[in-house]
């Protein structure tokens, strides 16, 4: 055991935490300034395993940390000093329990003493994420009373947290640094334990792995069988085996599939597949089509009105399958529930060809819905850029194997009705679990730091502007991040929503108009900058930075009234 322990207890404490955190996997780091963590800080800057980024803004640092989560299935560690620092958490940490991703939220806090006493940075830290954190862990001030070993299987614990984020609070007197306590040295009985502690390796608890396993689905084959008319929704899956499944799966049952942009898959459904849910043409169509059986592989769909409409239809079955925990059915229509992956439940059902299907009504609705796409494409303008073209573009562009980040309102929209990339294995993620716009910036560079592949990041103006801070980041980091920021001048989404026929509740309230530019910016964090205003502008800056290492931004300047209005053909084709 390092002498340097032998000084402070604080420092030892901190040492044991974070060595069973990566004992347990948990090694990746994300380190925001302060100094009531400097305990923490200490403990990680002598443990050889720990992977440490250092994050000046917390808010960026939780998000970067989801990223990293939604990459490697693994949490990240979020490393914070007292005070409001553990707030600027709180979205990615509701984020990250809406969505069941891992974040461990480490946050350093004042005695109790000092609670409600008007000490400075000191707010009541313990629960502060209420029911958006599956496990909490209070801890009090280090104290040769409390056993190292009860320390290091509490921790154990809150590590096997996998499906949302856990708290870890932890308390510290003075002095926080790696130096002598007034008391003196730290006790002998208590370095002997650590030193025990030290000595061995692994986890403090083993936890035999727990089988996958589905329900008995012989209702669902059944309904399987006996289905006329059946519709295929993938949402968002969880990995490659569950895209797989899904993938497999529709070839399997032959019915009409719509993929959604998160699910990866779009494209991958050859003629069965349907372009689009979020057309007034596409869903009058599904709605003539009348499925009796809907089966939902994953959740949180872009499409609006597949909720709205399309599930409030005269389907008599309506079978849910994603492993997220919740409730997860905003239409209040699911009727049977399977909680296991696309894979999973893929192998379970085993051979579902279908016997009773009526191809021909199948046939219909997706030529159909083939003549809408070629006549919204026909009636898009080729010379003017507008959301549709951006998102046609990047997707014809983005190099096989790298990953897609569209951020969420007009953004995400567009890429959902647009064709899928050109090239095969472009990964797809998104922030759908509250759908907000903060954070786009850090969770592209979290995810690819955590899949080690570039990342290209579309996003609206006012997304980037919540995220100034975070290409602070960006700059710092050796992941390759494309940040084409889409600025048509604020959140112009409002003006295609009901709201737009009261504008004086919608300007400036909710559009925000600005009149920013993205350059100085860029100047003010040393990155490379293109600015496109046409179509081939935009194709000449992504083909450029696509052959340039490290991050860039490219500030494509739409023309918010002509993007309107090619956003008003399209929906009227």
């Amino acid at each position: 055991m390092a002498a340097w322990l032998n000084q402070n207890m604080n420092v030892l404490w901190a040492s044991v935490l974070v060595e069973e955190l990566c004992r347990n996997g948990l090694d990746t780091f994300f380190v925001s300034p302060g100094n009531r963590n400097a305990p923490l800080a200490a403990a990680l800057a002598h443990n050889a395993q720990a992977k440490i980024f250092s994050c000046m803004d917390e808010r960026g640092a939780a998000y970067r940390a989801l990223g990293f989560a939604k990459a490697t299935g693994k949490p990240g560690v979020v490393v914070c000093t007292s005070g409001t620092a553990l707030a600027n958490y709180y979205p990615a940490v509701i984020e990250a329990f809406r969505d069941t991703l891992p974040l461990v939220v480490l946050s350093a806090d004042r005695p109790p003493e000092l609670a409600g006493s008007d000490a400075n940075q000191t707010i009541m830290q313990e629960g502060i994420y209420a029911h958006y954190c599956l496990e909490s862990l209070n801890l009090p001030c280090p104290d040769p009373a409390y056993p190292l070993v009860a320390l290091a299987a509490k921790i154990c614990h809150i590590a096997r947290v996998k499906e949302g984020p856990a708290h870890i609070n932890c308390r510290f007197r003075d002095p926080l640094i790696p130096a002598q306590a007034p008391s003196g040295p730290v006790q002998e009985s208590v370095l002997s334990e650590a030193g025990h502690y030290f000595e061995k390796t692994g986890p403090a608890t083993v936890h035999a792995p727990v089988s996958r396993t589905c329900p008995d689905l012989a209702a669902i084959k059944d309904i399987l069988k006996k289905t006329r008319r059946g519709l295929l929704v993938i949402g968002r899956l969880e990995n490659s085996e569950d895209r797989e499944g899904a993938k497999t799966l529709a070839s399997m049952l032959g019915w009409p599939v719509f993929c959604d942009v998160a699910s990866a898959l779009k494209g991958t459904a050859g003629d069965l597949e349907l372009f689009a849910l979020d057309h007034p043409r596409c869903v009058s169509l599904i709605k003539d089509y009348n499925p009796d059986t809907i089966l939902q592989l994953g959740t949180g769909l872009v499409s609006k009105h597949y909720y709205a409409a399309i599930l409030q239809g005269d389907a008599q079955h309506v079978i849910q399958v994603s492993p997220r925990q919740g409730h997860r059915d905003p239409s209040f229509r699911v009727s049977m529930k399977v909680k296991a992956g696309a894979g999973d439940f893929f192998r379970s059902l085993g051979d579902s060809s279908r016997i009773s299907q009526d191809k021909s009504a199948a046939l219909v609705l997706i030529d159909s819905l083939q003549q809408v796409e070629s006549d919204i494409k026909q009636a898009t303008p080729k010379d003017v850029l507008s959301f549709p073209l951006i998102a046609d573009i990047i997707n014809r562009r983005i190099p096989a194997g790298e990953a897609l980040f569209p951020g969420n309102s007009n953004t995400i929209r567009a890429f959902d009705m647009a064709e899928p990339p050109a090239n095969r294995g472009v990964q797809v993620v998104t922030n759908r679990g509250v759908s907000g716009i903060e954070g786009n910036v850090a969770t592209s560079l979290g995810f690819s730091e955590g899949l080690g592949r570039r990342v290209t990041a579309v996003m609206g103006d006012v997304s980037l502007l919540h995220d100034l801070n975070s290409l602070a980041m960006l700059a710092d980091s050796r992941a390759s991040v494309i940040v084409v920021v889409v600025n048509n001048q604020g959140g112009r989404i409002f003006e295609r929503l009901p709201i737009q026929d009261f504008p004086e509740i919608a300007n400036p309230m909710m559009t925000t108009p600005h009149g920013f530019a993205f350059y100085h910016a860029a100047h003010m964090f040393n990155l490379p900058y293109a600015k496109a205003a046409t179509p081939g502008e935009l194709e000449t800056a992504y083909g450029e930075a696509l052959g340039r290492d490290g991050s860039q931004i490219i500030e494509a300047a739409l023309d918010p009234e002509k993007d309107l209005e090619i956003f008003k053909i399209r929906r009227n084709i």
